[in-house]
């Protein structure tokens, strides 16, 4: 195992090179050694108006003085797409499912805002499913740290063994979707275009979230939509009032979604918490779970 890997970018690094890299690459599917740390930073970004705007329309955003507290994910992808491009990460992206997520923010983000950003990744947990991996961002706007986020990735297992459960396996025990009567829904239709979109948006050009045929080649048989668009489509339906002030939330990603499928979106107060779950219409089959707290 080689030491700690440090990439520091001046600008955002180029993302077509970094996909180049990820697509082509010969890296193994699974870890057989030990995840060493990457780490990267990018020393400043500015955030386009325009491109906010964009966001919000793709993602059904209403608007406020705050930005989307899922935003700065997009403004970190650059950096983390340049890591997993690097000779050090071991493993190919193809195949890695984002299962779960967690966003610390200790004040909303303007658009007026311009700082830095820093993110690593180091070492991974057994699950009953495979090898775990988390990958940390922080944002800061000079010295003040005001948005933290923690994307745990799912390695599977080339063979279906189950070994004993350890720490980390399983979702959000302590959301629970309360009788549907008392929770508000709404729906909508995930339709094809939202995938190109947000891939320009977001700088994020997996095949699977693009196409039919570039998921197919991939094993898939329809192409699923980015588990980060479907979060930040969930948060666009809470008040925004929510967001104003320091909060945590929490998602756990438990099936993809296809293009075309008719969806119900549910949220809900409990013990202080912002409950929210998104399932589909006609097989009622639960794809993603979630809570946002308050601080304090």
């Amino acid at each position: 195992m080689g030491g700690p890997v440090s990439l520091h970018f001046s600008s955002p690094p180029r993302i077509i090179p970094a996909y180049a890299r990820i697509l082509l690459a010969r890296k193994p599917a699974v870890l057989d050694g030990a995840m060493p740390r990457i780490e990267a930073t990018l020393a400043r970004f500015a955030i386009d108006p325009r491109h906010v705007a964009r966001y919000r329309k793709v993602c059904g955003d209403r608007g406020s003085d705050a930005l989307p507290i899922t935003y700065p994910h997009i403004l970190a992808t650059p950096v983390h797409l340049a890591m997993i491009a690097s000779k050090a990460f071991p493993i190919s992206l193809l195949g890695v499912v984002h299962t779960r997520n967690r966003i610390v923010q200790h004040r909303p983000l303007h658009a007026h805002d311009t700082g830095s950003i820093r993110a690593w990744i180091e070492g991974f947990r057994d699950s009953s499913r495979g090898q775990e991996l988390d990958l940390q961002t922080e944002l800061a706007v000079g010295s003040e740290l005001i948005w933290c986020e923690t994307s745990t990735f799912l390695v599977r297992h080339r063979e279906r063994r189950r070994p004993a459960a350890r720490s980390g396996d399983g979702p959000l025990p302590a959301v629970e979707v309360p009788p549907r009567e008392i929770v508000a829904t709404s729906t909508f239709v995930v339709n094809p275009h939202v995938g190109r979109e947000y891939a320009r948006i977001s700088g994020d050009f997996n095949p699977i979230h693009i196409a039919d045929l570039g998921a197919r080649f991939f094993g898939l048989k329809r192409a699923i939509v980015h588990g980060m668009w479907s979060l930040a489509r969930c948060t666009a339906e809470i008040d925004p009032a929510t967001f104003f002030q320091p909060c945590t939330l929490d998602v756990a990603f438990r099936r993809p979604i296809a293009f075309r499928t008719a969806m119900v979106l549910e949220s809900w107060m409990s013990d202080g918490r912002v409950g929210f779950s998104l399932r589909e219409a006609q097989t009622d089959r639960g794809h993603l779970l979630g809570s946002v707290v308050r601080a304090g």
